[in-house]
């Protein structure tokens, strides 16, 4: 079954990629593009790509990465230093959430600094590394 024009909104919204959502509906990333062609949809304007976000990767619903870049950043695991980290990415165990949007990539690095902070504090985010200059 296919996605509904609600529901590709829905999904494009939460910035995920044509390529998740075919996964989900066990289509292809094609079909996806064909649908927001008919449902004439504008995917960069439901991502709000020209926004800085800031994220977080879950693993058993415990904070293990806080990050923050462009709407696609999270998902992508090629440009990742640790390993572990990495593999549970290309695995599909790491679930993604969305939690801050900024005009302006410093607030956004602000925010994310901020978190980590926090979660690290909490004994989570073990794949961040703390840079200590900029945390306050």
């Amino acid at each position: 079954m296919l996605p509904t024009k609600k529901a590709i909104i829905e999904h494009l919204s939460n910035k995920m990629t044509n390529q998740d959502i075919a996964r989900m509906y066990g289509t292809t990333f094609q079909k996806i593009i064909q649908l927001i062609k008919k449902y004439n949809l504008n995917p960069n304007e439901l991502r709000r790509v020209n926004k800085y976000t800031v994220y977080l990767h879950l693993l058993n619903n415990k904070v293990v990465y806080v990050g923050s870049g462009v709407w696609y950043r999270c998902r992508r695991y090629s440009n990742r230093r640790n390993s572990e980290h990495k593999q549970l990415m290309q695995s599909g165990k790491i679930e993604y959430k969305f939690v801050g949007e900024f005009d302006r990539e410093e607030d956004a690095r602000t925010y994310e600094m901020e978190l980590i902070k926090k979660y690290k504090e909490l004994g989570q985010a073990k794949f961040n590394k703390i840079q200590s200059k900029k945390i306050k």
